[in-house]
């Protein structure tokens, strides 16, 4: 649990960025002057539900909800044309409509550490995004339709119970960091060997004796493995990271 949280922060460190946007942290002085919203954050909220009155938010740019007790997200959550950042973490989030599929604007979409069973295929319809952070859930698979993702470049699903990656992963061509540790997988696809921009693929308790395929010594731009003892590890691999790190 404690590799799992040290995980977490460190990737909110990556990618925490100074939004200038002004921030509005309370849903009810947002709807007073819905038209001026364009970042909207609130914790620490017993909210359980958002209402259908915050599709008045035409011009959100960043919604970020952090600890609210959230059990799910409203269909009105496709309504926001111009969102570029949806941040639901920590919530005890359960599921994710469809309609998020509709924001395609949308560059980065963090949903750790909630209660997530399963991600609709729908998310495979969000052309512009970036990021996608899944760790920490309930996963038990991952749509093929996340293959359809081209400009995602950021991939994280530690921490869940997934028994397998559809081989579409290997069309993301975007694709520079993956994280799978902390699942249970028993095999990875041979597609895998198609990312060529990937960077750095953690792997760590991913799967007990869980083996790189083969294909992925073609990626040449493959810096950094992340692995437990048990991870079967082709030598061609081996021996280039050794040889970068003389």
């Amino acid at each position: 649990m404690l590799k799992k949280i040290i995980s977490t922060i460190a990737i909110a460190i990556i990618f925490s960025s100074c939004s200038t946007l002004r921030t509005y942290t309370s849903l009810d002085s947002a709807l007073e002057n819905p038209e001026a919203v364009e970042r909207l954050k609130i914790s620490y909220q017993n909210l359980h539900s958002l209402p259908p009155e915050i599709a008045r938010l035409k011009n959100l740019r960043e919604l970020i909800l952090f600890r609210d007790n959230l059990d799910s997200l409203p269909d009105a959550i496709g309504a926001f044309p111009n969102l570029e950042k949806l941040s639901v973490t920590s919530c005890r989030l359960q599921k994710i409509p469809p309609s998020i599929g509709k924001l395609s604007k949308l560059r980065i979409l963090y949903l750790q550490n909630n209660q997530i069973s399963f991600l609709p295929n729908s998310i495979g319809n969000l052309p512009a995004l970036q990021q996608l952070n899944a760790s920490n859930n309930y996963l038990d698979s991952i749509p093929s339709s996340v293959g359809q993702l081209q400009n995602l470049e950021y991939l994280f699903l530690a921490g869940n119970n997934l028994k397998s990656i559809p081989p579409s992963i290997g069309d993301l061509r975007q694709l520079h960091i993956l994280h799978l540790g902390e699942n249970d997988l028993l095999t990875l696809p041979n597609e895998m060997g198609k990312l060529n921009a990937l960077v750095e693929l953690d792997v760590v308790n991913a799967g007990a004796l869980l083996r790189i395929p083969e294909s992925m010594c073609a990626l040449h731009n493959l810096e950094t493995i992340n692995a437990d003892p048990t991870v079967i590890i082709p030598n061609c691999i081996l021996s280039r990271i050794f040889s970068r790190q003389r």
